[in-house]
């Protein structure tokens, strides 16, 4: 688990988020696909997930905090 700040760039289409890229320790990554996302809730705090192909990094889940809106890189699996 990580769970370091990122920023991300998205695009909203059809009442879904879609992440395009993202700057994780000054460097930017390119999302190559979105494998799956999911939904989490603890208590009120809603959380989005996101489990990305990106250039450079491999496969890689991005969470989105709904209430606060900051998104983090929450694990890296590489290889």
């Amino acid at each position: 688990m990580i769970d370091e700040p990122v920023e991300v760039i998205v695009h909203f289409t059809e009442r879904k988020i879609v992440p395009i890229r993202f700057l994780w320790k000054g460097r930017p990554h390119k999302v190559e696909a979105v494998r799956g996302r999911w939904t989490t809730l603890e208590g009120l705090r809603q959380r989005r997930h996101f489990a990305v192909s990106a250039a450079g990094v491999g496969t890689c889940e991005l969470t989105f905090e709904v209430e606060s809106m900051e998104w983090k890189i929450h694990s890296v699996a590489v290889g």
